[in-house]
């Protein structure tokens, strides 16, 4: 509803508004006020509705001079400190994003989850404000609605997991951490997300052998693609490999960079080189830019479901996603009986939380090395039965 500006007529200026204080006006019944300030330059107005009150005229205007005061001193307060009860979600978010996170793909990753997600709810709403109800909404709208076109229904639980646990959650922390949320972060459970959110994997063993077959005999006379997919194999994400460049991989050492900027812990990993990914590298060597850039625009190279959708077809595992490998090869280690912190280690985690707490930090190249002697030990066996 339209504010009517010309009902504000007595001023302090007036001896029926006795007591009030500058900058504000009060209408006819003094029920109702007017307040303007500025702040920085900036023209500020607030109503004070007193309507429903049955107070005496004196007491009004003292209730009024009170409260204008209290809200020119948080306004006040709000421009001098950016994080406090008013401030919105939006305005932590990207200073969230801006400050605290290192510049990443997995960092504008986040903030476009962000955007789709949680900015069209909550977005504009103080921090203070934000309740489980809220998480709820997100949560909800999530398990019926996504943003990718190629997939049916609502969001996997784990992105809704992603979402809620590892951006608004930080979020909210960062909030806390700089006076924005004084009181606790509300509950954020994802229901039934111990049941749902491991694929499981079984004959991880025979699995992990018909891929590397595969591979080998359908990129037989493609290095480009036997190359990709045997970085898959080893246990590396598709971001980490759609950004690895020529730089990065030492052929004379065995070994390559997975850049600070392209993975999920923000600090360079170096990983070994097996001869299976060497080989078709050797065929490919470039002398800069991308390792596996787009045939088309020569910039970073989109998911490739059509070969991976031959490869599905090849080895019977419809479940398969470039992800997926992942799952298969830490089933495969871990039925060998490889250490949960070698297997960390060979994917590009700082710790092996779930199952030792002890070990803080990884070295990445020393696992790895472990790691894909124990993967060459299995291609092996199974390639002699």
């Amino acid at each position: 509803m339209a504010i009517n500006y010309k009902e504000f007529i007595y001023t302090n200026s007036d001896k029926t508004a006795k007591g009030l204080n500058t900058g504000i006006k009060a209408n006819k019944e003094f029920n109702k006020f007017l307040y303007r300030c500025k702040i920085d330059g900036k023209q500020i107005r607030k109503i004070f509705d007193y309507s429903d009150k049955h107070w005496n005229k004196k007491d009004t205007i003292k209730k009024v001079n009170e409260d204008a005061k209290k809200f020119y001193d948080e306004k006040q307060e709000a421009l001098e400190n950016p994080f406090n009860p008013t401030t919105k979600l939006d305005y932590i978010a990207e200073e969230y994003f801006t400050k605290k996170c290192t510049e990443s793909e997995w960092t504008h990753a986040r903030k476009r989850q962000y955007e789709l997600y949680i900015k069209p709810f909550i977005g504009n709403k103080a921090a203070s404000k934000i309740i489980e109800n809220d998480v709820d909404k997100i949560r909800k709208n999530m398990e019926t609605t996504n943003h990718h076109q190629y997939i049916k229904g609502g969001c996997s639980i784990r992105t809704i997991e992603k979402v809620i646990l590892q951006i608004l959650k930080p979020i909210l922390e960062y909030a806390q951490s700089n006076g924005a949320l004084t009181k606790p972060i509300p509950p954020m459970t994802i229901p039934n997300r111990h049941k749902k959110r491991k694929k499981t994997v079984t004959n991880a063993t025979e699995k992990i052998s018909l891929l590397f077959n595969a591979i080998q005999t359908r990129y037989k006379d493609d290095p480009f693609y036997r190359a990709l997919f045997m970085f898959a194999l080893y246990g590396r994400r598709w971001n980490e490999i759609a950004t690895l460049q020529w730089q990065d991989i030492d052929l004379n050492n065995n070994r390559y960079i997975i850049r600070a900027d392209n993975n999920k812990i923000g600090q360079d990993q170096t990983y070994d080189l097996p001869h299976h990914i060497k080989e078709p590298l050797l065929e490919l060597q470039d002398a800069h830019g991308l390792v596996f850039k787009s045939p088309r625009t020569g910039k970073k190279l989109q998911p490739p479901r059509k070969q991976l959708a031959k490869i599905k077809e090849d080895t019977g595992i419809e479940e398969l996603t470039m992800h997926y490998f992942r799952h298969i090869l830490v089933t495969a280690l871990g039925e060998t009986g490889t250490a949960a912190t070698v297997l960390s280690a060979s994917l590009g985690h700082t710790r092996a939380e779930t199952v030792d707490e002890v070990y803080r930090t990884i070295n990445h190249l020393k696992g790895s090395q472990s790691a894909n002697k124990q993967l060459e030990n299995i291609i092996d066996i199974e390639v002699m039965e």
